[in-house]
């Protein structure tokens, strides 16, 4: 592929803070003039600190502006990677929750809250089940799936439900080493089309480590998956037509080991997968959040390429019309 993106703007948006990272990014349904962003990120110590809060930002999308900020905080509990998704009414978050007991052992669950202005936001409600991460939920059909992953039981489950009220399994052992001979499949970018067709890209942290593709159609119980040959870390992606996607997420060059927050095209009919851009970025560096706006891409990404220090930064991207 010859046709490349280009990165028109870059801006910090994270305020001052130690650690800023782990992002989602979704267009704000509340805004009438279509003119803002939702922006979610963890603010910490350090990439594995036990003190980690959300913060949620409204974002203008020509200044880059914040225009809101909430925190969202559970005392003697890390909040991590918040993600967002709409229903057709409410903008829900989601977030892993980790507290560490007088005993030093840890207990985990999932934490979501929801609004339906954008403004203000529910209290917390508490779901899944223990040590189970369910990683970016997507809805669909007037519910919400998850892949969840637990790192002593080496495979991916599908959950479902709503994640305001409760999530519970739908296909135990989806992917993973018993069945599918790949170890440590975890984080995983979910979408689904009008058809109600789903695409999976999924990352992996063991033996050769490399990313998988998944498709499946309703119910949703049986799965086809190809190896994307390379690893993706915290992978994020946006369908551009009912066969090609933008995938963003860490690279590494594993001789020199550095890492990047890249984007690719990818073609399901062809499985070819071509890197399109690098966004400035090394270190601790990746989950994006994208959001498509016609020719535009907005990729909300954290990087340590300044200062040695993670940030949150909002990136616009012209060219996704060539990529059709």
């Amino acid at each position: 592929m010859n046709k490349k993106l280009k990165l028109v703007e870059i801006c910090r948006i994270s305020p001052p803070a130690i650690h800023a990272a782990f992002t989602d990014l979704i267009e704000n349904p509340f805004d009438k003039s279509s003119n803002s962003l939702l922006c979610c990120y963890r603010q910490a110590t350090d990439h594995v600190s036990k003190d980690g809060v959300i913060v949620i930002l409204t974002v203008n999308k020509k200044t880059s502006e914040i225009v809101s900020k909430v925190l969202v905080n559970e005392p003697g509990t890390d909040l991590r990677d918040p993600k967002l998704m709409f229903d057709g009414h409410r903008v829900i978050l989601t977030a892993f929750a980790k507290t560490i007991d007088e005993n030093d052992q840890a207990h985990t669950k999932m934490l979501s809250i929801f609004t339906t202005n954008g403004k203000s936001w529910s209290s917390k409600h508490w779901f899944g089940d223990n040590g189970w991460w369910i990683w970016k939920p997507q809805w669909t059909n007037n519910k919400a799936f998850g892949f969840a992953y637990h790192r002593p039981a080496d495979h991916i489950t599908l959950y479902e439900g709503d994640p305001t009220r409760a999530m519970r399994i739908h296909k135990s052992s989806v992917f993973g080493l018993a069945k599918n001979n790949k170890g440590f499949p975890n984080e995983a970018s979910l979408l689904f089309d009008g058809d109600g067709k789903a695409s999976v890209f999924l990352r992996r942290d063991a033996d050769t480590f490399s990313a998988q593709f998944g498709t499946s159609r309703p119910p949703y119980t049986k799965w086809d998956w190809c190896d994307l040959g390379i690893y993706i870390g915290g992978p994020c992606a946006v369908a551009l037509n009912a066969t090609t996607f933008l995938v963003a997420g860490r690279h590494v060059n594993w001789e020199k080991r550095r890492f990047s927050t890249r984007i690719w095209h990818f073609d399901a009919k062809s499985k070819k997968l071509t890197e399109v851009l690098t966004m400035p970025s090394c270190g601790d560096t990746s989950y994006p959040g994208l959001v498509l706006d016609n020719d535009l891409l907005y990729i909300s990404y954290y990087s340590s390429h300044v200062d040695n220090q993670a940030r949150v930064y909002l990136g616009k991207i012209k060219g996704i019309k060539t990529l059709f």
